[in-house]
């Protein structure tokens, strides 16, 4: 029995690092560096950042839905999806005796705090789910008529949903930490230096094919 708990909270806990972590495809990690490092990008250009390259703008919104639905996938209603990280912590609670971290049992503390960080997001959350569940993977009425509603309806602010996402990432990586697995905090630099680099490369490619057009 406890053996079998076991075996069950790691393997859930493998998918859940997979969906943080990963690689292919793109995990929370790598589309939240990518976005963050956009808009750091959009903060130190302005407006010139759409000058250097126009395709930035629908490609910093795609990445942002791109972030949001990753955040919504992990934080479903747990009466609607086992999948749910709220499930997947009140799995450890409940099976807490049967779980151990590297022989030592698994604190009953962190879980609840961990529970509680991500309930302090809730706003956030349900936003999140708003636009994804009415617009952006389902298609309401009310927003087949009026799409720009979904934006006051549901209102986000960037900081508030990279908060969500590095309160995700957290939950995650403090139990691959707890368990003993090696977990990698220095993936989402990768990413960054991309996105620095991608946009230092097109304001040098914009300056040298369309001389002074940046100085417009």
């Amino acid at each position: 029995m406890k053996a079998q708990i076991q075996a069950n909270y790691e393997k859930r806990l493998k998918r859940y690092a997979a969906l943080v972590h990963g690689n292919e495809p793109l995990g929370l990690v790598a589309k939240l560096a990518t976005y963050s490092s956009l808009l750091k990008q959009h903060k130190l250009h302005g407006d010139g950042l759409l000058k250097i390259e126009p395709l930035l703008y629908p490609l910093i919104q795609a990445v942002e839905i791109d972030l949001h639905l990753a955040v919504a996938k992990l934080l479903e209603d747990p009466k609607r999806s086992d999948r749910s990280l709220f499930k997947f912590l009140e799995f450890c609670l409940t099976n807490r005796t049967n779980i151990s971290w590297q022989g030592k049992e698994i604190s009953e503390d962190l879980l609840l705090n961990q529970r509680q960080q991500l309930e302090t997001h809730r706003t956030t959350i349900n936003s999140v789910m708003g636009r994804r569940d009415k617009f952006f993977a389902h298609l309401d009425k009310r927003y087949f008529n009026e799409p720009s509603r979904i934006y006051t309806d549901f209102p986000l602010r960037e900081e508030e949903v990279i908060a969500l996402a590095n309160c995700v990432i957290g939950v995650v990586s403090s139990h691959q930490t707890n368990l003993g697995s090696a977990v990698s905090f220095h993936a989402g630099e990768f990413y960054t230096i991309a996105v620095e680099n991608m946009v230092r490369n097109l304001e040098a490619g914009r300056k040298m094919n369309f001389p002074g057009q940046l100085e417009q």
